[in-house]
């Protein structure tokens, strides 16, 4: 297990501690603080630590149960072959173990908070969507993208050398230190750099590292998949706001992006909160409207 720099700095930052679940033999581990209801569980992004969300964690804790899990393969959370089921099994057998929760998911995990949704709608307090990926955005991209970078978002790493010499670790390595240090800002005060060092554990062993690349490809190999369960999806009767950043998107990919965006919030009776001000890790650029919107999102639960 790598040492737990995120327990250590969260501990510090708003009194986290560990939480785990086993799961047949393997760890679900996660960071949670304070006892409010509904609680909050926290879901990241492909590639991206929960970790990211430190400045929002710190914020609700007071407030509310938060719950911040590594899936399979992060973090302290042991390993596992990567899977749609896998990874939405996991999900609903966290909120399983926390009981009726808002779930606040970015991006992948955004989508993985609607799997869940439809799966079990029981489980969910309310929804926070941030800038949530969509099956249909890989096509959209696929369109604008060089042939050779669509080409990589579907390769899945070898397992038969290291994790670190496939070609695409190197700028893996390099956005996590980006993102670390506008984690560590986006918090501010004291322990900025054990949030840096916290994120960077995310990808310290060759297993870290092979779970990281291994997602996005394994998300593309399952569009089909989740293409199917959102077309017989009968959403849960909950409060759900969706927050959608423009900023940095390719022009030809934002139009129809914004339409499957008005689409899920049509279907789930939600409300639309569009920023054109932030990029896709709104949650760090911009806590403050993820704040916001779980707090929304509590006062219409019940």
């Amino acid at each position: 297990m790598t040492p737990d720099r995120t327990a250590l700095a969260c501990g510090k930052l708003f009194g986290g501690v560990r939480g785990e679940l086993d799961r047949g033999g393997r760890m679900l581990r996660w960071i949670e603080a304070g006892d409010g209801v509904p609680a909050v569980v926290f879901e990241a992004g492909a590639a991206s630590p929960v970790v990211g969300f430190a400045a929002c964690l710190k914020a609700l804790a007071p407030d509310h149960r938060v719950i911040a899990y590594d899936r399979a393969g992060y973090g302290v959370s042991d390993p596992v072959p990567l899977g749609l089921d896998q990874q939405v099994g996991d999900l609903v057998a966290v909120l399983e173990a926390v009981g009726s929760s808002i779930l606040v998911g970015h991006s992948w995990g955004g989508l993985l908070a609607e799997l869940a949704a439809w799966e079990r709608p029981e489980l969910i307090a309310g929804l926070v969507l941030v800038d949530p990926s969509h099956e249909s955005i890989h096509s959209l991209y696929a369109k604008v993208a060089p042939p050779q970078v669509v080409a990589e978002m579907r390769r899945h790493p070898s397992r038969s050398t290291p994790a670190r010499e496939d070609s695409r670790s190197a700028d893996l390595l390099e956005s996590a230190r980006q993102r670390a240090a506008q984690v560590a800002r986006s918090v501010g005060g004291d322990h900025q750099e054990q949030l840096v060092e916290a994120y960077l554990s995310y990808l310290e062993t060759d297993e870290q590292l092979f779970t990281q690349l291994d997602e996005v490809p394994m998300a593309v190999d399952h569009t089909d998949d989740i293409a199917v369960r959102r077309a017989r999806s009968v959403w849960p009767q909950v409060p759900v706001v969706v927050l959608t950043a423009t900023k940095g998107k390719p022009a030809p990919v934002l139009e129809p992006m914004m339409a499957v965006q008005d689409a899920l919030v049509a279907a789930a009776n939600g409300r639309h909160v569009v920023v054109p001000d932030a990029g896709h890790d709104l949650h760090v650029e911009r806590p403050g409207l993820v704040i916001q919107a779980v707090r929304d999102v509590a006062a219409g639960v019940g």
